[in-house]
């Protein structure tokens, strides 16, 4: 009887012990805001300019990052799962970009998050930083691609930085120019875009041999306001080529202008100043990363099935694609998560950084992230504008790591 009672008592100092480490389990829970087992899908979250500037190219990427989730969620998800994009417009407003971010990270809890806008990333870097969210930036200004400061942000495409350095190399290579420095101007606009890469890429140039113009800055493109005072200036010093940093409508205009005045300047943009728009452009050049939509690479073809199956009559452009292959890249990373028990921001990171030479088919160049270095790439072909197509104009061009 003694033997019994010793034994019930030891029963029950156990279970009161198993019960004290459940409750304590059940406590630390919420401390942990990236543990989403407990969610039947995994979300995505996406800030995204519908309007202003931006809102041709972000609307199509939109399209495109929901197309591929869709796509992806009727082939089966991720191990079962599927995966929720939730885009939000991005308006350019403080107080609602704000209060959209809070709503994707603490109702919605998102495993990554993408940003269209490097304005919006830089101001949402700390609350990214804060609570570890893996962050994917459309156009990535070199110092974001610094792991040490800012270890959350990763693209698709190679940094501006890099991909202005490949511009210079491909002109510096092909110019033609033999009894002189070929010379080069710089224009855009006075923000991140235009702006982040300059110093470096000058230094750069120079140094393989290009002559730098002054740079011209377009405070604001619209059909209602003629640029040709700036144009004038472009005159004066009569540039063999010029780069571009515009939106491709703001683009557009520009070469409309300067057709008219019977300029000579050839034209080379990066990947946000040529798509679609320019088809009537013959013989503008771009730093384009992002393989065309319709062209006929491997990774293309599920884009064209999706394309035939939900909207054949559509058309779309490069940032269609980019929104594709921005999904691709994060699910892959997100699979590769999965296998173990626990699905974690820290985890998708830690997937990221795992890259090595992961190929989309063509559609970007072979992706390779480390630890140390969150640059995905450091190369890129060159398209041009012929017979009014968009058309492959070199093969792959590195500027090396």
């Amino acid at each position: 009887m003694q033997i019994s009672d010793c034994r019930l008592k030891k029963m029950m100092i156990l279970k009161k012990n198993i019960l004290i480490f459940i409750f304590s389990l059940l406590l630390l829970l919420p401390i942990f805001p990236d543990h989403v087992l407990s969610q039947t899908s995994i979300k995505v979250g996406a800030l995204i300019p519908f309007t202003d500037r931006w809102g041709d190219s972000g609307r199509e990427c939109a399209k495109g990052m929901l197309d591929a989730g869709k796509w992806l969620n009727q082939k089966g998800g991720i191990y079962g799962r599927k995966l929720e994009i939730l885009v939000i417009d991005d308006n350019s407003r403080v107080t609602e970009m704000m209060a959209a971010y809070r709503k994707l990270n603490e109702a919605d809890r998102i495993i990554i998050f993408y940003a269209y806008s490097i304005e919006t990333a830089e101001a949402l870097m700390p609350h990214i930083h804060f609570y570890r969210i893996p962050t994917f930036v459309s156009s990535l200004p070199s110092h974001l691609a610094n792991p040490s400061k800012y270890p959350y942000i990763f693209s698709i495409t190679p940094t501006l930085q890099d991909l202005s350095k490949i511009g210079m190399k491909f002109l510096s290579e092909n110019s033609g120019i033999k009894v002189r420095k070929p010379k080069i101007v710089f224009i855009g606009t006075a923000d991140p875009l235009g702006k982040s890469f300059l110093e470096e890429t000058k230094e750069y140039a120079y140094k393989i041999g290009l002559d730098i113009g002054p740079d011209l800055w377009i405070p604001e493109l619209s059909p209602s306001k003629s640029i040709s005072f700036s144009l004038s200036a472009l005159n004066q010093y009569n540039p063999d080529f010029a780069y571009l940093s515009l939106t491709s409508r703001e683009t557009s205009l520009l070469l409309q202008e300067a057709k008219a005045t019977g300029l000579k300047t050839k034209w080379i943009g990066n990947p946000r100043a040529f798509d679609e728009n320019l088809l009537s452009f013959e013989g503008v050049y771009s730093v384009q990363p992002v393989s065309p939509f319709g062209e006929d690479i491997p990774g293309m073809a599920d884009i064209k099935e999706a394309h035939r199956r939900w909207h054949p009559y559509d058309s779309h452009t490069v940032s269609y694609v980019e929104g594709w292959a921005t999904v691709q890249v994060m699910a892959e990373a997100i699979g590769r998560s999965l296998p173990e028990q626990t699905l974690s921001r820290e985890r998708v990171k830690g997937a990221f950084e795992g890259f090595k030479d992961y190929v989309l088919g063509g559609l970007v160049p072979p992706l390779t992230i480390t630890a140390k270095d969150h640059r995905p790439s450091v190369e890129s072909r060159i398209f041009m504008v012929k017979d009014g197509k968009l058309s492959r104009h070199t093969s792959f061009i590195s500027v090396g790591r």
